[in-house]
């Protein structure tokens, strides 16, 4: 192919070129084997997004057809996900016809949310090993989005650190799972074809292609078994190891010798932790999620986050409330212990506000308060640095602080809003607050008083207090029901 149309194949966009009447490119940001990426503005809703546009120079062969089904149906794919913790997609569509491409359409593009913060694997090679807590966070965040996707049939089966993303602020970092339904397809000349040959890899016009990353796939993948929600468990387990310690726990010279690897990988985990600090407890469930026979794995993704998330907090402050001593004569008399509170406790009344408590389904929970005028969904987003709150208004827009009014909010520490009606108009007000650790509970101001929720009965928890005479709202994430739904849909599945 002559150097200029090379160049010309490889930007499908111009700088400036508008795409579905409202997505600016503004800039290539990456180039990869079948795919460009662009960074783009949303004119309509002035928001970032990433435009990835198919590419492949030779597009007569059998390889450039397989990639482009797997772009399209990453593409479907992402459009039935909807966990916080799953990349999302915007948008899909294709570029105008140009010389090569079918007469009826011309390349396949998405448009989803824009990554600042990078790939897990660019952090732990500028960071280095993550340490437990982080690690842990990531790792229950990304169960979540699995959880989901295996909930509607569908496996990853790529999960690596590349597929791993970050969006960053000043207030921490959101981790989203990418690239879902869709690998590279890379030439596999010196590698033995029928090992890894497996449901996500085909052999066209007498060319390997692997549709898979062999260094993080499961045992099953690499010998051509079927893959479940147990492959990407195993995969996921194994991207911990590497967040905890730097190293690929089953990379190897050859097929045989990485097969072997995974034979032993609870003696080639645990050796690889020699000398990191990291609780036996932590080894172990990461151990289980990497076990050779997918039925020896935790039973599903919400499992497996359950077990690590168990095994971390062990090695962390005691599960109750510490007493505070009696003051002595003529000292200052400390604060009063925060008052405990349950999910058991809906509709007690603490500083004039009736206490509500709402569960999370999915990762998010609808919302009414203030007479009826108020309709939101409020949405506990797990990052590497604990959790942030998503608040999106269903029947008006929301604004922090008095900022712009927006369709919704993205909050990484406590701050007030305002619900605001399209005229303009503020129809409610609301201090929203993610809490304070203390041993074992998690504490919420409530119009001035400290009010305790334990981690056991909600893990993660955000409060909306709309203030005196009025609700506030405790939307948390309850562990045990979302295990018993994932648990249910698996016997159903199993029944059928």
């Amino acid at each position: 192919m002559p150097d200029a149309r090379q160049a010309a194949a490889a930007e499908p966009l111009s700088p400036g070129q508008i795409v579905l009447d409202r997505y600016r490119a503004v800039e290539r940001i990456a180039l990869g084997g079948h795919s460009v990426v662009y960074r783009g503005d949303d004119e309509r809703l002035a928001r970032p997004v990433c435009i990835k546009v198919f590419h492949k120079i030779g597009a007569s062969d059998g390889l450039w057809r397989t990639s482009y089904e797997h772009f399209v149906q990453e593409a479907f794919a992402l459009s039935q996900l909807t966990h916080p913790n799953t990349l999302r997609i915007y948008d899909f569509g294709h570029l105008p016809p140009r010389d090569g491409d079918p007469p009826d359409r011309g390349l396949p593009f998405q448009v989803s949310e824009y990554m600042d913060g990078g790939t897990l694997s660019r952090r732990v090679r500028i960071e280095g090993p993550l340490s437990v807590d982080d690690a842990t966070a990531i790792t229950v965040a990304l169960c979540g989005a699995l959880a989901e996707a295996h909930d509607r049939g569908i496996i990853h089966r790529d999960i690596k650190p590349k597929n791993i993303l970050f969006a960053g602020t000043a207030g921490g970092r959101a981790v989203k799972l990418a690239d879902f339904g869709i690998a590279k397809a890379t030439s596999t000349e010196d590698i033995d074809v029928r090992r890894y040959r497996a449901s996500d890899t085909r052999v066209i016009a007498g060319e390997h292609v692997t549709m898979l990353s062999p260094r993080w796939a499961a045992p099953e993948q690499l010998a051509g078994d079927p893959v479940g929600p147990a492959t990407d468990i195993y995969a996921l387990g194994a991207v911990t190891v590497f967040m905890l310690t730097g190293i690929v726990p089953f990379a190897a010279e050859g097929a045989v010798e990485a097969q072997r690897r995974r034979e032993r990988a609870a003696d080639v985990i645990r050796a690889l932790f020699d000398g990191v600090a990291a609780p036996p407890a932590v080894v172990d469930a990461l151990v289980d999620a990497c076990r050779y026979d997918p039925a020896d794995r935790p039973r599903d993704a919400l499992a497996f986050a359950d077990a690590l998330a168990r095994a971390a907090r062990r090695t962390r402050a005691p599960s109750h409330l510490t007493p505070v001593p009696p003051p002595a004569d003529g000292a200052a008399r400390p604060a009063a212990p925060p008052r405990p509170l349950r999910v058991e406790d809906a509709g007690a009344v603490v500083a004039g506000r009736r206490c509500v408590f709402v569960p999370t389904d999915g990762g998010a929970a609808d919302v009414a308060a203030a007479g009826g005028a108020v309709r939101a969904r409020v949405s506990i987003v797990p990052g590497a640095d604990g959790y942030c709150a998503g608040v999106k208004g269903l029947s008006c827009f929301v604004a922090r602080g008095g900022a712009r009014p927006s369709v919704a909010v993205q909050l990484f520490e406590s701050a007030p809003v305002e619900f605001v009606q399209p005229n303009g108009e503020v129809v409610a007000r609301a201090d929203i607050d993610l809490g304070r650790p203390a041993a074992g509970h998690r504490v919420f101001d409530v119009g001035g008083v400290p009010v305790a929720l334990s981690v056991d009965q909600c893990p993660q928890a955000v409060v909306l207090d709309f203030g005196p005479d009025a609700e506030c709202v405790f939307v948390y994430a309850p562990p045990a029901r979302a295990m018993g739904s994932a648990r249910a849909t698996g016997r159903r599945r199993r029944s059928s």
